[in-house]
This record gives C-alpha cells, sequence and structure tokens, in this order.
C-alpha cells in the first residue's frame, strides 16, 4: 500500500515491532471495519444524548440529564477513539510509539469484550429465572410488576442488541491494531494480552458479584 511504503524505515519510529515477519493485506479492512462500527456505535450514544429513550433501562430514562451528559462525553471518547483507529493506516502511526496508540485501543477492546461476555452471562441467567445476576436498580414510584416489565425488556434488548454490539467493537478494534504490528511475536503477546485483560475483568466482576457487590459492566 502505497501510504505504508512511503515513509522510510530510519523514520520508522515503530521498526523494531512492525518490521518484516508479517506481510499486511492490500487494504487495511479491520481498520475501516473498526472505525465504522466505532461511529455508528457513537452515533447511538448521541441519540441518547439529544434525549432519546430507545434501549435505555429504566433508570435512565427517570435520569434523563444525567444520562444525556454522560452520553455526550462518552460520544466524544467514542470520536477519539475513531481518530485512533485511523492512526493506525495513516504515516502519524509510523511517527508516534507503537504504545501511544495500541495502549488506549488495547483498553477499549478488553472493555468492550469484557463487557459483552459478562453480559451474555448476566443477562442470559436473569432472563432464566436467576435475577440476583443483574443488579437492576430501583426506581422510586415504580410499581414492582412495571419494574419487573421494563428490566426483563432490558435485558432481552441487552442480550440480543447491546452486548453483541459490544462484542463485535472489541474484536474489530482488537483486530484493527493486531494488523497494525508487523511481527508474528507481537502479534502473538498483543493476542495474549487481549485474552488476560479480559479473563481479568470478567472474573473480577464475578467475585465481586458473588459478595453481593454491583459491577459496572454488568
Amino acid at each position: 500500500m502505497a501510504r505504508e511504503t512511503s515513509i522510510s524505515p530510519e523514520n520508522d519510529v515503530n521498526s523494531d515491532c512492525r518490521e518484516s515477519g508479517v506481510d499486511l493485506p492490500p487494504r487495511p479492512i479491520w481498520v475501516h471495519l473498526a472505525f465504522v462500527f466505532t461511529i455508528l456505535f457513537m452515533l447511538l450514544h448521541v441519540y441518547w444524548a439529544v434525549g432519546g429513550t430507545w434501549g435505555l433501562p429504566l433508570l435512565a430514562q427517570h435520569e434523563k440529564t444525567a444520562v444525556q451528559a454522560v452520553n455526550w462525553v462518552v460520544s466524544v471518547i467514542m470520536v477519539c477513539g475513531a481518530i485512533f483507529i485511523l492512526a493506525l493506516n495513516h504515516p502519524i502511526g509510523r511517527r508516534v510509539r507503537a504504545w501511544m496508540l495500541l495502549v488506549p485501543i488495547w483498553i477499549a477492546a478488553v472493555v468492550c469484550i469484557s463487557h459483552a461476555v459478562y453480559g451474555f452471562v448476566t443477562k442470559a441467567l436473569y432472563l432464566s429465572g436467576y435475577h440476583g445476576a443483574v443488579d437492576f436498580p430501583v426506581v422510586p414510584g415504580v410499581s414492582a410488576a412495571r419494574a419487573a416489565e421494563a428490566n426483563h425488556l432490558s435485558a432481552v434488548q441487552d442480550l440480543l442488541v447491546f452486548e453483541p454490539c459490544f462484542l463485535i467493537q472489541g474484536v474489530v478494534i482488537a483486530l484493527a491494531a493486531w494488523q497494525f504490528i508487523r511481527t508474528l511475536e507481537g502479534r502473538r503477546r498483543w493476542s495474549t494480552s487481549m485474552l488476560l485483560g479480559i479473563a481479568v475483568i470478567d472474573v473480577f466482576g464475578v467475585l465481586l458479584s458473588l459478595v453481593g457487590m454491583r459491577f459496572a459492566l454488568s
């Protein structure tokens, strides 16, 4: 690819981890997919930020001002994330230290995939009858029947829509960074660190749940 060969090795500060060993595909498909999916996911947060309520849990629908503010912040973070992803296929990606791009992308990928794995398990348990698997907050002024109905719908939406989105988001981001790394050893380290990070977060979440504490990824 022209953009990838236009910078000479001596100007590539990441030449130690991005030299020969792995041939890149003719098109950076994972970078493109990760960028597009990040923007699409960001648009959902913009929808919530401007007052949309579809897909929000019951408590979020009753605290719209705080939810809108949080989603504006999340939208900005996701735009920044999209820029980091594009940098993987831009000459600037060779002029900065690899860790400056890979660390935030690693965090994003691990959080997204951990969120999906934990969510799949807890929401499936909730829908199967073990309601203690998900800590839906009590909303003042809402009847138990209304809360049960809303919580059931929220669990279904999470299981069928939002957790798959988190999983896809995390996987394509991880693969975009994996493609950025040129050496086989570097790719092995990336994959191993991803798996370890996901395992640590989800095990931590399970342990917190066992002692009755709420976990942010749930």
